[in-house]
């Protein structure tokens, strides 16, 4: 199995490894730098949504016929009832030019994060600006600064991105059912 990525991020490239691994435990997963054609701070589900499926196609074109599957990773920002919110959206686009994805790792932002987001900040240096700390989103993420290392920014994508692999995994599941 040959993934491309749309995506140097080591932490993007570890977590779609993480999530295939278990089913393709000799998966070649290639990052590839590619436009997502959004905003740097996606902020709306909407356009983060878009960004994913944009970086999926590029990765998947970059990485030519012999890649099985291109993937796209973006986390974003959007307003429920009122609050600031992460997301996360993957999205998988495989060789015939079909899509599977998947949403997750919601949660609200703590104040002090999103007063700087909603003045125009991105969450990375954002974060790692409050923190002290260099380039946050190649390592733990906000994610991982929230829980004090609970759940970092890895483990937060890589169970979005198996569930995308897994909808395409058993993109022929009906099969069953017509079979008996």
């Amino acid at each position: 199995m040959k993934i491309a990525v749309g995506s140097t991020n080591p932490v993007k490239l570890n977590a779609v490894r993480l999530a295939a691994q278990g089913q393709w435990p000799d998966v070649i997963v290639t990052g590839f730098e590619v436009p997502s054609g959004v905003s740097e701070q996606p902020r709306s589900d909407e356009e983060t949504r878009q960004g994913a499926r944009n970086r999926a196609a590029a990765a998947l074109e970059a990485g030519g016929n012999t890649t099985d599957l291109g993937l796209g990773l973006e986390g974003g920002i959007h307003i429920y009832e009122g609050e600031l919110w992460s997301t996360v959206w993957v999205v998988l686009i495989d060789q015939a030019g079909e899509y599977y994805e998947s949403n997750g790792a919601r949660f609200k932002l703590p104040k002090i994060i999103a007063d700087k987001l909603a003045a125009g900040a991105e969450m990375g240096p954002a974060v790692s600006q409050l923190f002290a700390t260099d380039n946050i989103k190649q390592k733990q993420g906000a994610i991982g600064v929230i829980t004090r290392g609970f759940v970092d920014r890895t483990t937060e994508y890589a169970s979005i991105a198996k569930l995308a692999l897994g909808l395409w995994f058993g993109r022929d599941w009906e099969q069953d059912i017509i079979g008996k």
